[in-house]
C-alpha cells in the first residue's frame, strides 16, 4: 500500500477497529461474549499481576482512562461476578480489585482466543519486521503522551 497521504492517527484507529471488531466476534464465538473489550483487557492485567495488589488507580494508569470510566467498569465487572474489592488494613477506604474464579475462568477463556488472534496477525511477518513495529509503536505512543494535553 502507497504511503502517500497516509496518517497515523487514522491508520491506527481503523486498524483498532477491525481488530476490536474480530476479537468480539471471536469471543462471541467461543462463548464468553458477556465479558466487553475494555472487561477483558482489565481481567487480563489483574491475572498477569495478581501477586500484587491492584487498586483502581493501577488500572486508570495501565489504560489511561479516567477515574469515574474505571469505576464503572468495575462496578459493573463485580456485578457480573468477575471481580470483588477488598478493603486493606492499613486503610479501610483503600480497595483492592481481584479476580473472582468466574474472572480468572473467563480470562483463560480470552487468552485462547487472544493467542489465536495474535498468531492470525502475525502471520507471514519476520521477527524483524515485528521488532520494528513494536519500536515504532512505543515511539509514536511516547510521542502521544508527550504532547497530551492536561
Amino acid at each position: 500500500m502507497e504511503e502517500k497521504g497516509r496518517k497515523i492517527g487514522p491508520e491506527i484507529h481503523c486498524t483498532d477497529l477491525k481488530l476490536s471488531r474480530n476479537l468480539s466476534a471471536h469471543v462471541r464465538k467461543s462463548g464468553i461474549d458477556e465479558v466487553t473489550m475494555m472487561h477483558g483487557w482489565i481481567i487480563r492485567y489483574l491475572y498477569e499481576n495478581q501477586d500484587r495488589d491492584i487498586f483502581q488507580k493501577d488500572i486508570e494508569q495501565q489504560f489511561s482512562v479516567g477515574r469515574s470510566t474505571v469505576t464503572n467498569l468495575i462496578q459493573l465487572m463485580e456485578k457480573k461476578g468477575f471481580v470483588r474489592r477488598e478493603s486493606v488494613k492499613q486503610d479501610a477506604r483503600l480497595k483492592k480489585v481481584l479476580l473472582t474464579e468466574k474472572g480468572i475462568e473467563s480470562q483463560e477463556a480470552f487468552e485462547d482466543v487472544v493467542e489465536h488472534i495474535e498468531a492470525e496477525l502475525s502471520e507471514n511477518i519476520e521477527k524483524e519486521d515485528l521488532h520494528t513495529f513494536y519500536k515504532v509503536l512505543d515511539q509514536i505512543r511516547a510521542n502521544a503522551k508527550k504532547y497530551e494535553i492536561k
